[in-house]
């Protein structure tokens, strides 16, 4: 149950985490404690959903607290923290785009392998086709193949997402 779980959600919670701390490893470090707890904890859960939403809640709060003991980002601390309806409304929208990169992400790696490392080099992390193709050895035109072909594929596992995943991943 706890293995499920944990590849399930830990890469979504990792993003969701990194809209708050603005740092990969802070992010992942939040996430790695709150499964810590999970596993330690006593705690049993009805069904999925109530467990993903403790998740969320224990991956937010943890957040807030590493915010706030860092002494870093204060006036993002207090922005988050003020209750407003705006602030769950942000909170929300940080849950929908954290599913919503777990989506993308689970038919990124569907990929065939080279399509999937191509695209994750040039559009997860970043790089330019003169990059990729420099650290895959392979030329520029079969990077924009492979690109291309990737795109094509996305669009199809993603019919409903697709529009999101051009505006997510800048496509």
């Amino acid at each position: 149950m706890f293995d499920k779980c944990f590849r399930v959600y830990y890469q979504t919670l990792c993003y969701f985490a990194y809209n708050y701390l603005k740092g990969q490893e802070e992010a992942e470090d939040v996430v790695q404690e709150v499964f810590i707890k999970l596993l330690d904890a006593t705690e049993s859960f009805d069904n999925e959903e109530h467990l993903k939403h403790y998740l969320y809640k224990a991956v937010r709060n943890a957040c807030l607290n590493q915010i706030k003991l860092s002494g870093i980002r204060s006036e993002i601390l207090n922005n988050i923290q003020k209750n407003t309806p705006q602030d769950e409304n942000d909170f929300f929208v940080h849950v929908v785009r954290a599913e919503v990169y777990g989506e993308i992400m689970a038919a990124v790696n569907e990929l065939p392998n080279e399509c999937g490392r191509v695209f994750k080099l040039a559009y997860v992390d970043g790089f330019s086709n003169e990059e990729v193709a420099e650290q895959l050895s392979i030329s520029v035109n079969t990077v924009k193949s492979q690109k291309n072909k990737a795109k094509i594929q996305l669009r199809e596992k993603l019919k409903g997402l697709y529009p999101v995943l051009l505006f997510f991943l800048n496509i």
